[in-house]
């Protein structure tokens, strides 16, 4: 179907306007949404939002249109303003469209603003992160991590299923849809995450030997003493626990909310007037922080702190480990102490902001280490940059002590080095003849061997 073959209205979003104080309607400015340009699974390639300017009153008006649009939209996003001018407010982080408007008595103008359909998951984009998953699964074969992996493909294929329902529930109610869109888009962005994590692939809880199994405990009741009742009741369980975390389901079916961003136990249990049943399910106690994590922190700490004990920085080395030393130990006496199940889990959200702050506090350490690297290295860089200047030096003293001297001093230098070996040589050869002559002499007064 082309572009405007049909136009479905949706629903007004916003209407304002004002009023004489007889109650007479001067202006009135009502925005709606209409589908347009249908694409695959009835969702639209765009809408349109329709801006109707009416003059209810006996005289011509002149009024101005300003209009703020949805604050999922881009500038690419706006396809056709409809006459209108668009602006961004900085304040309010949105696009707007605005404009003067002259209505006679009784006018109505209608502004088409030609926008696409931001509102909808893309098949592609939810078909690769199926892929996604299928993937990150297989490369957990023949590892100890597979088993647990299997559990995580089957929850997020799960959430992805409940989101395109919810999008094919309200094909054709884009208000719902962008309701829904609004409330589900970040569960799909975590999904994706999820999908991609390395982390999230290769954690899994401890085993059962190792692990304390805290119980949750279910009641399902029928209330009327006359009838039988179909139990559909929800169970929500604390936003930590996830589908590998449950030693026991009992045939209960793990559900998740993305609304509210926790999941749910339901079973379907047929009970019969006045009826209650009691189940106790399973769940490793996950409200821990692991003292291997702990103890790597202070490591990190240690690690920074050696080499900034000697520098400038050590003040702010100090501070930052009294900060980290009175967290970490803080968690670590909390952890030691028996609480029940409520109040273990609230000191270990609590835990969780101190361990996240002692983190912070670490990276604040390795930034200092690293200002403390880049020093030594520019203090190194300058002390060869000295050397090269000195070396520099020598060499200018070196070239003006060879520099070629003028034709007039060469020669002089030339008669002057000559004489010099001239007068040396004459002296040593006047001596070397004086001792020759004396030597026949000396042999004349030996006596005959005989």
């Amino acid at each position: 179907m082309k572009m405007g073959d049909k136009i479905y209205p949706i629903f007004a979003i916003l209407s304002r306007g004002s009023i004489y104080p007889f109650g007479q309607k001067i202006f009135l400015i009502i925005v709606t949404l209409f589908f347009t340009g249908w694409c695959g699974q009835g969702f639209a390639e765009n809408v349109y939002l329709n801006i109707l300017a009416v003059n209810g009153t006996e005289v011509a008006k002149e009024k101005q249109i300003h209009q703020f649009l949805p604050k999922e939209l881009t500038a690419e996003d706006i396809v056709d303003a409809g006459g209108l001018d668009v602006d961004y407010d900085v304040s309010e982080g949105a696009y707007f469209v605005h404009g003067k408007v002259n209505l006679a008595p009784k006018e109505t103008k209608t502004f088409k603003v030609l926008i696409s359909d931001v509102w909808r998951m893309e098949q592609e984009d939810i078909e690769n992160i199926r892929q996604q998953v299928d993937l990150s699964l297989k490369q957990l074969e023949d590892t100890e991590y597979f088993e647990t992996g299997q559990i995580k493909k089957q929850s997020l294929l799960q959430r992805i299923d409940f989101l395109v329902q919810e999008q094919e529930k309200y094909a054709d109610d884009i208000e719902k849809r962008i309701d829904s869109f609004r409330i589900y888009g970040p569960e799909l962005k975590d999904i994706r995450n999820s999908a991609t994590s390395i982390k999230y692939w290769r954690s899994k809880p401890p085993s059962l030997e190792e692990a304390d199994i805290f119980y949750f405990i279910i009641e399902l009741e029928n209330t009327s003493d006359e009838k039988s009742q179909i139990s559909k009741q929800r169970n929500y369980l604390p936003k930590e626990v996830k589908p590998e975390h449950f030693v026991d389901l009992q045939d209960f079916e793990l559900r998740y909310d993305a609304a509210k961003g926790n999941s749910y136990l339901i079973k379907e249990e047929d009970l019969q007037p006045g009826e209650t049943r009691r189940y106790s399910i399973g769940i490793i106690d996950v409200w821990n922080i692991k003292q291997t994590e702990i103890d790597n922190l202070k490591d990190r700490a240690r690690y920074a702190y050696k080499f900034l004990e000697p520098t400038g920085y050590v003040e702010n080395a100090n501070y930052l480990m009294a900060s980290i030393k009175k967290k970490l130990e803080s968690i670590e006496e909390s952890q030691a102490l028996e609480k029940n199940i409520n109040e273990h889990i609230s000191v270990y959200r609590s835990n969780t902001k101190n361990f996240a702050s002692a983190q912070k506090d670490v990276e604040a350490l390795e930034s200092l280490l690293e200002v403390v690297r880049e020093d030594l290295k520019r203090s190194k860089v300058e002390n060869v940059l000295q050397k090269i200047k000195g070396l520099q030096s020598v060499s200018d003293i070196a070239q003006n002590m060879l520099k070629k001297p003028e034709p007039s001093k060469a020669w002089t230098i030339i008669i002057v080095i000559v004489s010099f070996v001239g007068i040396y040589t004459l002296i040593h050869f006047s001596i070397w003849a004086m001792r020759s002559k004396n030597a026949p002499k000396e042999e004349s007064t030996e006596e005959p061997k005989g």
